[in-house]
């Protein structure tokens, strides 16, 4: 018995340090007809005290899925990649328009008002969390 809580006690942190982010407000907009990318959104959170690393995205729903994100180049409004998306102990990003977003290139089929998707969000330490959406009009 005494062994069974020693290997417990010894894997607890691993386990608990594998956990997801907390996400909340997945959405993403309803597709303009004749268009082949969306975007999406969520409000992410990392409950933990170490710094966790999205490395890439899977997705069902397009052929690629990247974060990023606008930035200001001069007097002109970018979008660039992130990677790794680097989320501090205790930080809130908050995706939203004009701001950190889920691209989604080359759509399967257009998003429709209702439906739900998933995306995958991959980390550093090998741990996968999915990430429910729900599209708006």
């Amino acid at each position: 018995m005494f062994k069974i809580i020693v290997a417990v006690m010894f894997f607890l942190p691993a386990i608990v340090a594998a956990e997801p982010l907390k996400v909340t407000d997945g959405w993403a907009r309803a597709s303009i007809p004749g268009t082949e990318n969306g975007a999406a959104y969520a409000t992410l959170e990392n409950p933990h005290n170490k710094t966790l690393n999205v490395t890439h995205i899977s997705s069902q729903i397009s052929q690629v899925a990247e974060v990023h994100r606008h930035v200001m180049s001069g007097e002109v409004m970018k979008m660039e990649a992130v990677k790794p998306l680097s989320i501090a102990p205790g930080e809130v990003i908050k995706f939203q328009p004009g701001g950190y977003h889920f691209m989604l290139f080359g759509l399967v089929s257009p998003l429709q008002e209702k439906d739900t998707f998933s995306l995958v969000l991959h980390f550093d330490s090998g741990a996968k969390q999915e990430v429910q959406f729900l599209v708006k009009q």
